[in-house]
């Protein structure tokens, strides 16, 4: 019995540009063999309690609207998730494309950094959040620093897929995700798929294959980015339930723990691949015209793994995987908008076949736990 956790959405699902953390106040556990792993969908922070059995307990989400004031800050928390994400990623990609930063992983390092220190002030000087946890050095080593290895590999492959695919076709491919997810979970054991998400999985798949036939600027480095990314991502994913599933950590305290030794990992690659080509004039010339760009990278990094448990905390699970679809179909708008980047026809068909049924598999994923949880009369 696995006793899934919740992630605040990483830049995989989030535009694979920031961390995600293990987030959630409390532990579900569900009896059903059969049910697919999907932790985000078994977050029930606040409502009315749900039985699944005699012994078991979980909540039912409600959305915080109760009044002007809560519907107010509800609208804005769902407003900064929908622009946090795209914005982040219009920031990189101009910074690497027209920027004059053509250094990925050293960007990757400035949001890492820059998450660390704000949650480290968060947590330890502001102490908004309290430390609840305090980890042995070997449970340390062998868990976090895991982890952590997994995002930072997962951040940097997304990073430099830039330098080689165009936005709108990384986030055509960002919908093979659930495909490498149940991948990555039957080679940990967690169980397959029951046929109608597996249905889903495969039409993902023929979608984004359509899709990618289309693509005109085709770049197989590119591609390997991608998918190793993706992959790196579910296997943090799977790495974060089994290693720290128990611990049921807060987003900010989870950012706290896991983000320093994502930017150690992401550092020593940069050493290794940026740094050696780095042009230190070239950077500060350009400095007063892409400034701007760097602290909205440094700061959208952190602002994307909390506005995204914000989301789940005042709405539901299903708020945040719509609205995940429609702001990645904003991204792919805006790469044709904004760096005129070409699209075929047959990846607007591709495409629309990959969101459909990634919707539906969220939907499936969603409505699997309702049938277990029954209200208590």
């Amino acid at each position: 019995r696995i006793k899934p956790v919740v992630s605040a959405p990483t830049h995989l699902d989030e535009d694979m540009t920031c961390n995600e953390s293990t987030v959630g106040n409390r532990e579900v556990d569900i009896n059903d063999n059969n049910s697919e792993s999907d932790s985000s969908a078994l977050l029930k922070p606040d409502g009315a309690i749900l039985k699944t059995s005699a012994s078991q307990e979980v909540r039912e989400q409600q959305w915080l609207c109760n009044g002007v004031v809560d519907i107010s800050i509800t609208s804005v928390v769902c407003v900064m998730y929908a622009l946090a994400g795209p914005l982040l990623i219009l920031c990189n990609k101009y910074l690497i494309s027209k920027g004059s930063f053509p250094y990925p992983l050293l960007l990757t390092a400035l949001s890492q950094l820059s998450t660390s220190m704000i949650s480290f002030v968060i947590v330890r000087v502001l102490k908004l959040v309290p430390l609840q946890h305090n980890f042995s050095w070997h449970f340390y080593f062998r868990n976090i620093v895991t982890v952590g290895f997994s995002s930072a590999a997962a951040l940097c492959l997304g990073n430099w897929t830039y330098l080689y695919l165009s936005m709108a076709f990384i986030e055509i491919l960002k919908g093979f995700a659930p495909v490498v997810t149940l991948m990555v979970q039957g080679f940990f054991g967690l169980g397959l798929p029951r046929p109608a998400p597996a249905a889903s999985v495969v039409a993902i798949s023929f979608g984004t294959a359509i899709a990618s036939i289309g693509e005109i600027n085709m770049s197989f480095v590119g591609m390997l980015f991608m998918f190793g990314s993706i992959y790196f991502e579910a296997t943090r994913l799977i790495l974060t339930q089994r290693l720290l599933g128990d611990k049921q950590l807060h987003v900010i305290e989870g950012l706290y723990c896991i983000s320093p030794v994502s930017f150690c990992w992401v550092l020593l690659a940069a050493l290794l691949f940026d740094w050696p080509r780095f042009k230190a004039h070239q950077v500060l010339a350009n400095l007063p015209h892409t400034a701007i760009f760097f602290v909205g990278t440094s700061l959208l990094g952190f602002a994307v793994n909390t506005t995204s448990f914000l989301v789940i905390k005042r709405t539901n699970v299903i708020m945040l995987k719509l609205l995940s679809i429609s702001r990645n179909a904003l991204v792919v708008l805006s790469g044709i908008a904004l760096f005129h980047e070409k699209v075929t026809n047959s990846q607007v068909v591709g495409y629309a076949i990959t969101v459909g049924f990634f919707a539906l598999y969220n939907y499936q994923q969603v409505t699997s736990v309702d049938r277990v949880v029954r209200p208590i009369s």
